[in-house]
Parts: C-alpha cells; sequence; structure tokens
C-alpha cells in the first residue's frame, strides 16, 4: 500500500476506536454506580485510625514551645534591623 492510504485507514480505525470508546463509557460508569450496597457506611473521623479498638489520638498540650519558637524567629528578624548602626539612609 501507499503510504498516504496506510495513513488514512488507520486515521479512520482510529475513529472508530474511540468512537467505541466514548459510546461505552456511560454504560460503564452506570454499572458501577448501580453496584452501591445499601447500607449506610460509619462515620469515620480519621480513617488513619479506622480499626483500632480503643481511642489513639495524643493527649491535648499546651503551646509553648510554639510561643518560644515565635519569639526566636521575632528576635532573628529583628536584629537586621541592628545589623549596622553606622550607616546611614544616603549611603
Amino acid at each position: 500500500m501507499m503510504p498516504r492510504m496506510k495513513r488514512k485507514s488507520l486515521n479512520l480505525f482510529g475513529r472508530w476506536i474511540a468512537i467505541a470508546a466514548l459510546a461505552l463509557a456511560p454504560a460503564m460508569t452506570t454499572s458501577t454506580a448501580m453496584a452501591r450496597s445499601d447500607e449506610p457506611e460509619p462515620d469515620i473521623v480519621d480513617a488513619r485510625l479506622e480499626g483500632y479498638s480503643g481511642n489513639m489520638t495524643l493527649p491535648a498540650s499546651s503551646n509553648g514551645l510554639t510561643w518560644v519558637l515565635f519569639v526566636i524567629l521575632a528576635v532573628v528578624g529583628c536584629a537586621g534591623l541592628f545589623k549596622d548602626a553606622k550607616r546611614s539612609h544616603l549611603d
């Protein structure tokens, strides 16, 4: 076959495959939607804790360490203001 005719037949074949895939896609999605069970699912707050018998969360704690880190960052940030006191804004 000549290359031009072969390319045309492949394009036609590809078109039919695309049409078939698009026509069958809605049929496949409706069958999966109808397969859902009618039983209500339990409410799970965190999926990582599912299956454990007891309470697996950490006890509540204070936020003191967060404030210490905030103060340290504030000191580092304000230290840049006093980097060189002898320079003026005219430099």
